[in-house]
């Protein structure tokens, strides 16, 4: 891994050209976390790569912690809007399948986001701060998931019933996600074929698959 440092910055670009600057910033801050971490990232080499100065950055972002905010919002609402896409109205068990692959498709398709959203501890959580705006946009999501398996197979089953369900699934495909992502050097099977009999082994206690 090369060092990240401060050095050969990105050629400034005049005032209000290019595409919209906030929407740089965050690509490149994506861009720099996924490849160093967010721990050894800074503002001053988020700013060199968007070809900006740091105060410059500051007039859209106050602080890091907001940058890496926001990354984390975006990651979330793209895999939200991918769940809800595949979910008809009236829907039974038999999208749970689809819903499952949406998951891990977004994971493996879109890496640095994944990464940052959800393989990165938050700082708001040791702090214990509310509100933490990278869980609301998460809860956004598992909202959908959660949603779904009610109505898949929540008949006769308690809240909590619900939520255990629910949650065990959400980090069964989040651990597949995440060791397909961490480790691309494992020996791994073939993967589409993995990731089949991984969804068809975790939905079938609940009638899935």
């Amino acid at each position: 891994m090369t060092p990240v440092t401060d050095s050969a910055p990105a050629r400034r670009k005049p005032k209000g050209a290019g595409p919209d600057r906030r929407r740089q910033i965050l690509d490149q801050a994506l861009r720099l976390f996924s490849e160093f971490g967010v721990h050894r990232v800074s503002t001053r080499q988020i700013a060199a790569a968007v070809g900006i100065s740091q105060p410059s950055l500051y007039a859209h972002f106050p602080t890091k912690q907001a940058i890496v905010d926001e990354v984390c919002e975006d990651a979330f609402a793209r895999l939200t809007a991918r769940m809800e896409a595949v979910l008809p109205a009236g829907h039974g068990p038999e999208v749970m399948p689809a819903l499952a692959r949406v998951y891990i498709d977004f994971g493996l398709s879109e890496p640095d986001a994944y990464r940052v959203a959800f393989m990165i501890e938050s700082p708001h959580e040791a702090a214990g701060d509310e509100p933490d705006p990278a869980l609301k946009a998460g809860l956004k999501s598992y909202a959908v998931c959660r949603g779904a398996i009610a109505q898949a197979f929540g008949a006769g089953l308690d809240e909590t019933a619900i939520d255990v369900m629910a949650q065990s699934i959400w980090a069964s495909l989040h651990g597949l996600v995440s060791l397909l992502i961490a480790r691309p050097s494992f020996p791994w099977a073939d993967k589409p074929r993995l990731i089949e009999a991984h969804i068809e082994r975790l939905l079938a206690p609940t009638g899935g698959g």
